[in-house]
């Protein structure tokens, strides 16, 4: 448990495919590749409750409302998931980091509401995945050993350093 950080190929293993992959992103101004395959390739993806990703048809959606509520916010960042209990997700449409919305800010009101995550999309689904491992062992057992607490969060680290300390939700 916890002992490498999977690759994309084992992860994509996960998602549900859609019925036919979509070609045609001219609505989505995200500079990220990964990103635009998921998009194309995959419906929405529940990883954990705090990390639900959307598929297309459902980003287009909540991305409109986003531009309807706050264009300046619209024009910085896509809004690429959310959480069971309403914060958000979003990706940097020009350097392509990932933050986070705490729905308990209300409106969208300026760009500084937002907290810097620092990864890419491909890391943000690398470490949904060991979130995903975690939560599935909480799932079995109540409690987690201190040393796979530290497993989990050394791998969370090895993305990028502090990456743990940085996710909004805290397991232990």
């Amino acid at each position: 448990m916890f002992d490498k950080v999977f690759e994309i190929d084992e992860i994509k293993e996960i998602f549900i495919q859609r019925k036919s992959a979509l070609k045609n992103f001219n609505k989505i101004t995200v500079n990220d590749d990964f990103y635009l395959s998921f998009l194309s390739e995959f419906q929405t993806t529940e990883f954990t409750p705090d990390i639900i990703i959307f598929g297309y048809e459902e980003a287009i959606k909540e991305n409109k409302y986003v531009e309807e509520i706050n264009p300046f916010i619209s024009e910085n960042f896509w809004m690429i998931g959310r959480t069971g209990q309403g914060d958000e997700w979003f990706i940097d449409k020009v350097k392509g980091g990932i933050s986070f919305y705490d729905h308990n800010q209300g409106d969208y009101a300026d760009i500084s509401q937002f907290q810097k995550i620092n990864i890419d999309f491909t890391d943000f689904v690398k470490m949904a995945f060991l979130f995903r491992e975690l939560e599935s062992e909480l799932d079995r057992e109540e409690n987690i050993s201190h040393e796979n607490q530290k497993k989990l969060i050394n791998q969370i680290n090895s993305i990028k350093k502090g990456l743990y300390e940085l996710y909004p939700f805290k397991y232990f």
